[in-house]
């Protein structure tokens, strides 16, 4: 018997299989790379909405800039991460974790759970193709499963959650109080 075709799909298969796997844990590392730039700044401001707006326009449902219900600062400075928000006095600390497939901002408290998840890119920068706003929600509740895979909480609990964007501040740019180095 010629083994030879049955060889050749046997091959041909397992080489498309791999294909189709990398191609998904490629897939996978972009949706979460498109947060590495709000990741590795240390300034990250949300604005957080009970309800949209509505354009009377076209009817749909807008984010006013300056019409938000709470505004959140993370703050990264010396390996700590720190949460300031409108809702509450004082500082407090948070972590932030990447899921697979987006970006989240944790802070705990007597086992409630303050969630900001960042789930899409909204604006690119024109010159540099750096995304500059990104869509992000909410949400407060008491699932501990947000510690070990806040992907699938985001996911059930994302309708409960305020809309609201991100974007990150001082990125890769020098203060502007240090002086220039001098050659």
């Amino acid at each position: 018997m010629d083994s030879a075709p049955a060889t050749f799909i046997f091959r041909g298969t397992c080489f498309w299989l791999l294909l189709a796997v990398a191609w998904s844990a490629a897939a996978q590392q972009s949706e979460v790379a498109q947060f590495e730039n709000l990741a590795a700044s240390p300034w990250v401001h949300c604005a957080f909405y009970r309800q949209y707006e509505i354009d009377p326009g076209t009817g749909n449902r807008l984010l006013v800039e300056g019409a938000s219900n709470s505004l959140t600062h993370y703050q990264r400075q010396y390996g700590r991460l720190r949460s300031i928000d409108t809702r509450r006095s004082g500082a407090r600390d948070a972590q932030m974790l990447r899921g697979k497939k987006y970006l989240h901002f944790i802070e705990r408290s007597a086992g409630l759970y303050t969630v900001t998840t960042i789930y899409a890119c909204l604006e690119r920068d024109a010159r540099s193709d750096m995304c500059i706003s990104y869509g992000a929600v909410n949400a407060r509740h008491f699932d501990s499963r947000v510690l070990r895979d806040p992907d699938a909480v985001f996911e059930e609990l994302q309708a409960h959650a305020e809309p609201g964007f991100c974007d990150h501040s001082f990125l890769h740019l020098q203060e502007a109080a240090r002086k220039p180095q001098q050659r």
